[in-house]
């Protein structure tokens, strides 16, 4: 009788535990912490055009440009606050010149990080790749150094963030290479939303439009996006 009596006690101590247990996860004293902004990785895509003169350096401000929101026909607004960089990686093939020198199609692409900024570590990291003939495109990627100002959230402003060539035989700009930039975005409450920084026109209010990688509009970018819609 007292073995089943010590039994029934113990089992009844643990139902009573248990029950706490569950009362105090369904009900903490100290509440969750939570964030209020969104973050998300993405990777742009660009295509140079017939206005790429064979290098662009790309600042913060041109990355967050490069994602808008429309206000009107034709204000916009970046659609994040800040923006990281972790990785840029670009592929394109030289073609054939008609020349006095005899050259197949050979390409050479590349990619720094100046970080020119004083007071920040940059790095002045930096790679080429090169290609020959059409079968296989020359290609580059590189991240920039984990404590580096391109690999740390960074502001829309007007520093460098990396600088991309692409350029054939006779150093000459190469149309059509692919810019791959992979990044992440932020956005904070606290800061209003900004402006791009080139004018568009004939958006409509609302619409999410990707950019191109200079800032500048469709029409006269020398590197445009492939993503749709575009302005």
């Amino acid at each position: 009788m007292k073995q089943n009596r010590k039994h029934a006690q113990k089992k009844g101590n643990r139902l009573a535990v248990s029950g706490k247990q569950v009362m105090r996860d369904e009900v903490p004293r100290t509440l969750p912490m939570l964030v209020d902004q969104l973050l998300t990785g993405f990777i742009l895509r660009f295509q140079t055009t017939p206005s790429w003169s064979g290098s662009l350096t790309v600042t913060y401000q041109n990355l967050l440009d490069a994602w808008l929101i429309a206000g009107s026909a034709t204000t916009a607004y970046q659609l994040f606050d800040f923006v990281k960089i972790r990785k840029v990686t670009i592929r394109a093939v030289g073609v054939g010149t008609t020349s006095t020198i005899s050259i197949g199609p050979e390409a050479s692409v590349g990619v720094e990080f100046p970080g020119l900024v004083g007071g920040q570590f940059g790095s002045g990291k930096q790679r080429i790749g090169n290609g020959m003939g059409y079968d296989q495109p020359a290609y580059v990627s590189l991240r920039p150094d984990a404590l580096s100002q391109s690999a740390q959230f960074q502001p829309s402003t007007a520093n460098a963030a990396f600088i991309v060539r692409a350029v054939d035989g006779l150093r000459q700009p190469i149309g059509a290479a692919l810019i791959d930039v992979q990044v992440v975005y932020k956005n904070s409450a606290d800061i209003a939303p900004a402006a791009i920084g080139t004018a568009r026109a004939g958006m409509t209010p609302g619409q999410l439009y990707f950019g191109g990688l200079d800032g500048l509009a469709l029409a006269n970018t020398v590197a445009r996006t492939v993503f749709i819609p575009q302005v």
